[in-house]
């Protein structure tokens, strides 16, 4: 695999200074007020995510409120017919009476003060299945008898290996999910309206357990939520410290992310691991998810380092990424005048196995800064790759942020992990992102966009075959 640098950037590693009151803005952007609507019998927060097969199936989930007990999905082949909708066929939903201020899992039952004075509330979720790959469907969901939602349109994903695909991935949104993050969303959106579904590298909200952050994230841009399938990666603030019944706090994900989303599940990973941890399949192109956070369990990690193992053993699709959220090479640098973060754990249970599998493209979060650096084949592993100098390599690491809130790069760079053969080859700081990511061909093409849609970053792999090992490039 060959990565070819097309940035008109410097190689040069140029940092941007954030600014003495950078932390008291992010505070005061974090803190401010914002709307709240309560749920209601018309569905709202609607939102679609993947299965396994995006090729014929999808998933869809809302909320009412709790009056509404036979919500219906309606859905149609769109055509040009001026009343398409005459040949819709009607679905029920499944749903779960979700209480905002308790929530219950394998590993107990929690109280989420945040949500105290919020009343109980009705999700519903469905699958759609055998539905016709590269097609467009048109689907509204119902509330309350006669409370339907307007038509929106979704296209399932191609099933060719050989067609085209275009997606986004973004980092952190976290801070500023109702001042900042919705602009970032929809320049996204704007660029590349064809996207087949976009990558939240976790944290999405602040804190996992306030229903007030989730009804801004799943406020920000419910058009795009609702037509674009959302591949959703669980980050450290999806978790919280839960309240248990005897006063006790326990670190574990809210159930309000199992409430919210139908995700894949890993029938063969624990119940802690569900609908965080799963594989979507597009044509020549598997993503895998994995929960980095894990509860801070190691053997959890380990559980997800063999699944992700055999998946990818079994894997024929020429590329493979994977999106996390702890970077398995950080470069934050906080707290101030120190080393900076690392994720030794982390890196000790997935590294090896990307390399395993020359895993192409690692997608991550959590840092709040820019990184890339790739590890290369044996031929290439002490070059980095410039805008005059392809390099060979085994996988590209990238961690980027779509949050005003964002940190100082690390001191040392990633001097530390030189010993892995990785090379930082772009860095940046106090510059949220968002990335479009397009396959054809042969290629792979990364570009990564500031927030008035100036090129910050990009590259392009090449790959002529569907070969595990690295070593075989044109």
């Amino acid at each position: 695999m060959k990565l070819i640098w097309i940035s008109s950037l410097c190689i040069t590693l140029t940092l941007w200074v954030v600014p003495i009151h950078a932390q008291s803005t992010q505070a005061k952007i974090s803190k401010a007020k914002t709307p709240y609507t309560t749920a209601s019998s018309w569905p709202d927060r609607i939102i679609v995510t993947p299965t396994e097969f995006p090729a014929t199936s999808f998933s869809v989930t809302w909320r009412t409120d709790q009056t509404v007990k036979s919500p219906q999905l309606q859905i149609v082949k769109a055509s040009p017919d001026a009343r398409f909708d005459i040949r819709a066929k009607s679905l029920t939903a499944t749903t779960q009476a979700t209480s905002l201020s308790h929530g219950e899992n394998s590993q107990g039952t929690f109280s989420y003060p945040a949500n105290a004075q919020l009343s109980m509330v009705n999700y519903h979720q469905i699958t759609i299945n055998d539905l016709q790959p590269d097609t467009f469907y048109n689907y509204r969901v119902s509330g309350a008898t006669e409370h339907w939602t307007s038509w929106r349109q979704i296209k399932t994903a191609p099933l060719q290996q050989s067609s085209d695909v275009e997606f986004l991935y973004f980092g952190d949104a976290q801070n500023g999910i109702y001042s900042h993050w919705p602009m970032i969303l929809r320049r996204a959106w704007q660029q590349a309206p064809k996207a087949e579904f976009a990558i939240y590298a976790g944290d999405l909200v602040n804190e996992g357990a306030n229903d007030h952050q989730w009804s801004n994230w799943l406020n920000s841009d419910p058009l795009i939520f609702s037509m674009i399938s959302a591949v959703l990666v669980a980050g450290n603030h999806e978790y919280d410290w839960q309240v248990q019944h005897n006063s006790k706090k326990i670190w574990a994900l809210s159930t309000l992310w199992q409430d919210q989303f139908a995700l894949p599940l890993a029938p063969t990973l624990p119940p802690e691991l569900q609908e965080t941890v799963y594989v979507t399949r597009y044509p020549d192109i598997d993503i895998f998810v994995l929960n980095s956070e894990a509860l801070g369990d190691v053997t959890l990690l380990d559980a997800q380092a063999q699944w992700l193992d055999h998946k990818l053993q079994n894997s024929t699709a020429k590329w493979r990424i994977v999106s996390m959220h702890h970077p398995v090479f950080s470069s934050c640098g906080m707290p101030l005048d120190t080393p900076g973060q690392d994720e030794p754990d982390v890196r000790a249970a997935f590294l090896p196995v990307f390399l395993k599998h020359n895993v192409d493209l690692i997608l991550q979060g959590h840092d709040h800064t820019y990184s890339r650096g790739s590890i290369g084949t044996a031929d290439d592993i002490n070059k980095i790759a410039g805008p005059n100098e392809p390099k060979k390599v085994r996988s590209v690491f990238l961690t980027t942020v779509a949050s005003p809130k964002t940190y100082p790069q690390k001191p040392n760079r990633w001097q530390e992990y030189r010993h892995y053969g990785v090379k930082l080859e772009r860095i940046g700081e106090n510059t949220p992102t968002y990335q479009i990511i397009k396959k054809t061909g042969n290629q792979l093409k990364y570009q990564s966009f500031t927030s008035d849609g100036k090129l910050y970053d990009g590259f392009i792999l090449e790959k002529t075959k569907r070969d595990k090992t690295p070593y075989k490039f044109r």
